[in-house]
């Protein structure tokens, strides 16, 4: 797929008993739907402890949280994370993560437009 031309939009079913743990440096990530699949959003669960502070330059995310508690900086905002939050983050947010003592932060992120991670538009960028 050519960075200039959406996703084809398909039908998909996928399982995240299915899909491989990614390892990073606080824990990993399932991409159950990545890299344009189906061209309606990627679909990543994310187990973590903390994620450093970074922003997508073109590239929308919305969090649910599933599990544990913990603190998000969105910008010059701290925010409180618990079960059944939902975290809107536009393209060039600033934003990290990070659970609280003892516990791991568990969530859905659905990212658009669907694209591949490695994209620059999706990948994570530190701050200028």
């Amino acid at each position: 797929m050519q960075p200039d031309q959406p996703p084809t939009k398909t039908p998909l079913v996928r399982y995240l008993d299915e899909t491989a743990p990614i390892d990073c440096p606080y824990g990993h990530v399932r991409r159950v739907v990545t890299g344009g699949d189906g061209g309606v959003a990627n679909v990543h669960v994310v187990e973590v402890t903390r994620g450093g502070l970074h922003l997508h330059r073109a590239y929308d995310e919305t969090y649910f949280v599933l599990e544990g508690h913990g603190t998000m900086v969105l910008g010059d905002a701290t925010h409180r994370l618990r079960p059944g939050a939902v975290v809107v983050i536009p393209p060039e947010v600033p934003h990290s993560l990070e659970a609280d003592a003892g516990e791991v932060l568990r969530f859905v992120i659905f990212g658009t437009p669907a694209m591949p991670i490695s994209d620059p538009r999706a990948a994570p960028t530190r701050p200028d």
